[in-house]
């Protein structure tokens, strides 16, 4: 082998691992809600008021298509809590499962969140009607503004809502006009033992976490998207792209 050869084969090794490292890795797609059908139905429902989601060719992060959420005073589809603008999929994730997971998120300059936490752009529910075992949250509060991860699992008391395990991670300081990138990694369990995750932002390995659990007992999870909040006077806009579930 020429010795132009050997520099180009430790290149791409070199790139290969670091890709890896940085959570970065393709691999097959088990799941793509990536809005490349130019409409929502990747989706199994949409929990929005009409006109709140569109599809729209800028700003995209990937392939022709992204997602516009906008949420507005009484933007409330459900009749129940706060204001929303998301949409939901049945993933079919439970206890044991390995997930590995991937999107963009894009924060508009005039994005504007509540104070506080009850900010969330993406999250992993179930069916015990308290918070979801994971949520991707921005504290509006924070100055400077930031993300944050909450990991929740293990029993839940259904009248505090109370969870075993309940951890927020900071995952990094809000800028406005700026595209997120994610990879997330997460074994499903509400074992303490055996639950883990794992997430990058923008290639940075920004939480890594054992030994926690991950899942309610007897509860699988779906994956949402979009951005819900408490009630508010605002009107806020949030775009996603490239959701894809993938195996490494």
């Amino acid at each position: 082998m020429s010795e132009r050869s050997r520099k180009i084969n430790l290149g791409l090794c070199i790139a290969l691992l670091a890709g890896v490292a940085g959570g970065r890795a393709d691999g097959a797609t088990v799941q793509r809600l990536n809005y490349e059908t130019g409409n929502l139905r990747q989706w199994t429902s949409v929990q929005a008021v009409n006109g709140s989601v569109s599809i729209i060719r800028a700003p995209v992060r990937q392939g022709r298509f992204a997602a516009r959420f906008v949420v507005r005073p009484s933007g409330d589809p459900l009749g129940l809590t706060g204001e929303r603008s998301e949409v939901y999929a049945l993933t079919g994730e439970g206890e044991g499962v390995n997930s590995w997971w991937s999107w963009s998120t894009y924060f508009p300059r005039g994005f504007r969140p509540n104070p506080g936490t009850w900010n969330v752009f993406t999250q992993w529910h179930t069916g015990v009607s308290c918070a979801p075992p994971v949520s991707f949250l921005v504290d509006g509060s924070a100055r400077p503004q930031k993300l944050l991860l909450n990991l929740r699992g293990g029993s839940v008391d259904p009248v505090t809502c109370r969870a075993a395990s309940d951890r927020l991670f900071r995952i990094g300081t809000l800028r406005r006009g700026h595209w997120y990138d994610f990879r997330f990694h997460i074994r499903w369990s509400s074992d303490a033992g055996s639950g883990l995750a794992t997430l990058w932002v923008n290639g940075r390995r920004a939480v890594r976490v054992a030994g926690i659990p991950t899942l309610y007992p007897g509860h699988g999870v779906y994956v949402k998207q979009g951005f819900y909040r408490n009630r508010s006077s605002l009107s806020t806009v949030i775009y996603h792209d490239g959701l894809r579930r993938f195996r490494p």
